[in-house]
């Protein structure tokens, strides 16, 4: 009789720890996008109005957050580059439209500041963003 010679089988083993490793990156790397700011960056609060309406039009964002900090379409800006920024954005545009993003706290000043050099920057429309007073 003839005797073969028999090589033991190693059982088939499937490694999960990198498959594992991969998931968590990824996890991680999606959770740490998701929590960035988007174009406004500031957190404003809005004031209220019953008769706001929603705008499609194309326009330009200017924040103005509780200590009077701007941010034009999410940028630092300040009062003194403020003109000259949006001169550049707007040059070339008709009928510009700057969206006014304010705290309710901050001084009227301030405010009136922001119209005038957006104003002297060629701005021709303005939007006062506010949030829906409930009944």
């Amino acid at each position: 009789m003839v005797k073969f010679q028999y090589k033991e089988k190693i059982p088939f083993k499937l490694d999960l720890i990198p498959m594992i490793n991969i998931v968590f990156l990824l996890l991680i790397f999606f959770m740490l996008t998701a929590t960035t700011p988007t174009k406004e960056g500031r957190e404003v609060d809005l004031p209220k109005a019953r008769t706001a309406e929603k705008s499609n039009k194309q326009y330009f964002t200017v924040t103005i957050d509780k200590v009077g900090a701007l941010q034009l379409d999410g940028n630092e800006v300040t009062l003194k580059t403020l003109q000259g920024q949006l001169e550049s954005k707007i040059r070339g545009q008709k009928n510009t439209v700057i969206s006014i993003h304010a705290d309710k706290v901050i001084e009227f000043e301030l405010f009136g500041q922001v119209i005038e050099l957006a104003k002297q920057a060629g701005a021709e429309d303005f939007i006062l963003a506010t949030e829906q007073a409930m009944p």
